[in-house]
């Protein structure tokens, strides 16, 4: 409980923790999108929070181009922590490293850059927030 899931990339220029999440397909809303990519990424399904979290950020993609974000964050309470990594692109494949369940304080912890910037913070906050 109080546990949230982070992905490792590997990029070839760094490495970081990222919670799972992808690009929004055209004609589909931000909850639709993390809906569609938490599913494909974990495997899990249930009902999605309202959005607990926004950046809008650039950053360098895998490739070395130039990634323009508007990034919304949203919660999915689970029971079983079993990632299932069947609907992975061949690319996520290759760049997430390592999946894990880490408590706000294990993420304060890590050495690598862990994006949002104050997700430990985020996870503080929606543990204590009523179950939606």
């Amino acid at each position: 409980m109080g546990r949230a899931l982070l992905f490792r990339f590997r990029f070839p220029d760094r490495t970081f923790w990222a919670t799972p999440g992808g690009a929004v397909d055209e004609g589909e809303t931000f909850e639709e999108a993390a809906y569609r990519e938490l599913h494909e990424e974990t495997g899990f399904r249930g009902t999605l929070s309202a959005e607990v979290h926004r950046r809008y950020t650039v950053f360098t993609g895998p490739s070395g181009n130039s990634v323009e974000a508007d990034e919304r964050y949203f919660c999915l309470r689970v029971e079983s922590g079993a990632v299932n990594r069947s609907g992975w692109e061949p690319v996520e494949q290759e760049m997430i490293q390592k999946v894990a369940w880490l408590s706000p304080d294990d993420i304060r912890a890590l050495q690598e850059p862990v994006f949002p910037e104050n997700f430990a913070d985020l996870v503080d906050y929606l543990k204590e927030a009523p179950h939606t």
